[in-house]
């Protein structure tokens, strides 16, 4: 499954499943196999994509790649450092917006 995780964009591209905040991708996460997902930072709520992807780290779920899609730089910094350090084989690729 391609997870794209974003409050307000949508993806370019077909073939993407969409969770809106926090608690729709956990569930998602938790229920599916995710190949690839795609994150926003901020997601309009008191849960970020940072904190997705601090889910992932403490749950031990790897993604094969993980594109962060985020108009703010620090949040887009702090999520690829977090990936790229406790899985280093995951694919990461960074933009500004998808």
């Amino acid at each position: 499954m391609f997870l794209y995780v974003d409050d307000i964009r949508t993806p370019m591209s077909d073939g993407w499943v969409i969770a809106r905040n926090y608690k729709d991708a956990i569930d998602l996460i938790k229920n599916n196999n995710i190949n690839i997902i795609s994150l926003d930072h901020d997601l309009g709520e008191a849960k970020s994509g940072y904190d997705i992807a601090k889910f992932l780290v403490e749950n031990s779920i790897k993604i094969e790649q993980i594109n962060i899609h985020t108009a703010n730089p620090v949040g887009r910094d702090n999520i690829k450092q977090l990936i790229e350090h406790y899985f280093p084989d995951t694919i990461v690729t960074t933009c500004n917006k998808i």
